[in-house]
């Protein structure tokens, strides 16, 4: 049997008749609209299912990418941006050299972008997309130093926010009571939702058929720690780790200036003091976020740039 999650069961019955009847149109929105996955048949889907396959080479890949001019033209761009200083003279060698982690990334943003780039993106949010891009690349290269990553920790991270623009687009007057409303935006979403963008973000990735545990890890990225203080048993046993590394990478997208959804003051100091970086410290050396943030962020804005154009999609 299964353990897929089903995006229904994410979104359970509401008592309050208001939030019901909320509920109710999500879902009939969830069922027409919101799956990632291209069609099998075009060369994205191949590139998509390539990707995921572990007896893929990098040369098939070439050969399907080469098929797809604005994925090629994308790829080929960011290879030789200033970031990443490639110089390829073409798209295969491009690939050949960034690997196939790299393609995976460009297909899963590619995929991404497509399909929830149309959505209401608020005007005071230039830096969402760019701001994912940011948490993924730094999710999927911490988690790396604890266990074996397969790509769905990039995924995830690119689309645990997307809860947001769901709201904004389909509950537009519901979104805007959130921020305008006075009180605290995770209490108003609570007092005027029937789901937090978490659980909506979730509820969207199950319906693309992402892994369990990427599923419950934006379904929980907020609070992540199942664990009292000392209580670390086996990693991955003690509690999400991919949660856990999410919120780090949150809080530290936060710290760069793209603290876009709430204002922050946190500082680097205090990252490093949190509650989950303190878990993370107990199965490995200590992050050095400066580093990170200020690699990744480079890498990160030259991808943007390649896929955006004024806040719009290529």
């Amino acid at each position: 049997m299964s353990t897929e999650p089903r995006f229904e069961e994410l979104l359970p019955p509401q008592e309050d008749p208001a939030k019901e009847a909320l509920r109710a149109k999500l879902l009939k929105v969830l069922h027409s609209k919101g799956v990632i996955l291209p069609s099998a048949n075009s060369p994205r889907g191949k590139l998509w299912h390539l990707v995921n396959s572990p007896e893929s080479s990098l040369t098939e890949c070439a050969e399907v990418i080469q098929l797809d001019a604005a994925l090629a033209s994308r790829i080929f761009r960011v290879a030789n941006s200033g970031a990443y200083g490639l110089q390829a003279d073409n798209v295969s060698d491009a690939v050949l050299h960034l690997g196939l982690k790299f393609v995976r990334e460009q297909v899963f943003n590619a995929g991404v972008f497509k399909e929830y780039s149309s959505w209401v993106l608020p005007p005071e949010w230039d830096l969402f997309w760019l701001r994912n891009i940011f948490v993924a690349r730094l999710c999927d290269r911490m988690t790396a130093a604890y266990e074996f990553t397969n790509g769905s920790e990039y995924l995830a991270c690119l689309i645990h926010d997307i809860g947001w623009l769901f709201l904004a687009t389909y509950l537009p007057e519901q979104y805007m009571q959130v921020f305008s409303c006075g009180k605290p935006v995770g209490v108003a979403e609570k007092e005027i939702l029937p789901y937090d963008h978490a659980e909506l973000s979730a509820a969207l990735a199950a319906r693309s058929l992402l892994p369990p545990r990427a599923v419950n890890a934006i379904h929980y990225h907020h609070n992540p720690l199942v664990v009292k203080e000392g209580a670390a048993t086996e990693l991955n046993q003690s509690a999400n780790l991919l949660a856990v590394v999410m919120n780090v990478c949150d809080k530290l997208a936060d710290i760069c200036k793209m603290d876009i959804f709430v204002k922050s003051t946190l500082t680097m100091e205090e990252l490093a003091e949190c509650p989950e970086v303190v878990w993370l410290n107990q199965y490995g050396p200590a992050h050095d976020f400066y580093t990170l943030a200020e690699e990744e962020l480079a890498k990160s804005k030259e991808i943007f740039e390649a896929y955006f154009t004024n806040r719009k999609f290529q």
